[in-house]
């Protein structure tokens, strides 16, 4: 039994760099372990309720998770203290106790299994695995999930963490993303502060022009010639000007986009660069878009023509009209 759960196991290894041997101290290993274990714990309570028939029997049993969790625990299946390696793995090979129906066995195995290979091995800079993990998860659970498990890998400077695998091969060294670390741990407001509701409208008017400005007050509202609230934020994006952290792309002309809204998303769609993203909030997606074209700027834009395929190559160019300067605020 034991020797199938280390076939399964994901294997940490803690290599640090400041100690006789490198040597593990240990409330290294207790912070490590102790982070990954909290991540992983979120992770399952948030993959958990997001399965209807789970939630049902949760409404009913708050214990329900509780068992979960417990059967779930990660069990140390292998350790090596030579700079402190173990393989951790939860109790999956049997069936346990009987929740609900059989399939929850398989519910277990996939869940843990997407921990493993999609969120404690995930491709952090990687613009399409941040796209996924912002489809999947909202700013809450993205912390709660990304926040301790990146607290576990450190600075670097003390200690470095490696995914192994089961003969000790190193696979992985799991550093926090260089970029775009506030798209997987967004900062939430704690305080809520009760505004007045508003609606989105679209509204066609009558307004009397400043130069080349509008200066929308009442005085210069003649008549109001159509006015309808929209259901959804889907008012027009055109940008001229895309800003990406510290990068600010002057474009020359606006983008023409397309807004829909289906299946409880938001879908910001972009003919000319093949572009489609979406979010759960007006904001979400375009900050998506944002990234996205920023995304576009880096693997095309600025990479050399040998190295791109003739598609990639008109997409570059297509850049090229459309991006009229970049400025960089760092």
């Amino acid at each position: 039994m034991i020797e199938k759960l280390k076939d399964i196991a994901f294997r940490i290894h803690i290599d640090p760099l400041k100690t006789v041997e490198h040597a593990a101290k240990v409330e290294t290993v207790i912070k490590v372990l102790s982070d990954i274990y909290q991540s992983y714990n979120n992770y399952l309570e948030i993959e958990f309720l997001r399965n209807e028939e789970f939630r049902k029997v949760f409404e009913s049993n708050k214990k329900v998770l509780d068992t979960i969790k417990e059967e779930l625990s990660l069990l140390v299946v292998d350790l090596n203290f030579s700079s402190f390696e173990a393989a951790l793995a939860p109790n999956i090979i049997e069936l346990q106790s009987p929740i609900f129906k059989n399939e929850v066995l398989e519910w277990k195995r996939e869940t843990y299994d997407k921990y493993k290979n999609s969120i404690i091995s995930g491709d952090f800079d990687n613009p399409n695995y941040l796209l996924k993990i912002v489809k999947r998860y909202n700013d809450e659970e993205r912390v709660k999930i990304f926040k301790p498990l990146f607290s576990s890998f450190g600075d670097g400077k003390e200690y470095r963490i490696n995914i192994k695998d089961k003969n000790h091969k190193i696979l992985k060294t799991l550093i926090q993303p260089e970029k775009n670390k506030e798209f997987f741990i967004p900062k939430i407001s704690v305080e809520k502060i009760d505004l007045p509701e508003y609606s989105t409208v679209q509204v066609f008017a009558k307004i009397r022009k400043q130069g080349d400005k509008f200066n929308l007050n009442q005085r210069n509202l003649k008549e109001i010639l159509y006015l309808e609230e929209l259901e959804h934020d889907t008012y027009p994006f055109k940008p001229d000007l895309i800003k990406f952290q510290n990068i600010i792309f002057v474009l020359s002309k606006n983008l023409e986009c397309i807004v829909e809204f289906e299946d409880d998303n938001y879908i910001i769609k972009n003919e000319e660069l093949d572009l489609i993203v979406w979010g759960e909030t007006r904001k979400e997606v375009e900050d998506a878009f944002n990234f996205s074209f920023y995304s576009l700027y880096t693997n095309y834009f600025l990479e050399d023509d040998s190295k791109l395929s003739d598609g990639a190559i008109r997409l570059k160019n297509g850049l090229k009209t459309i991006i009229k300067s970049v400025i960089n605020e760092a």
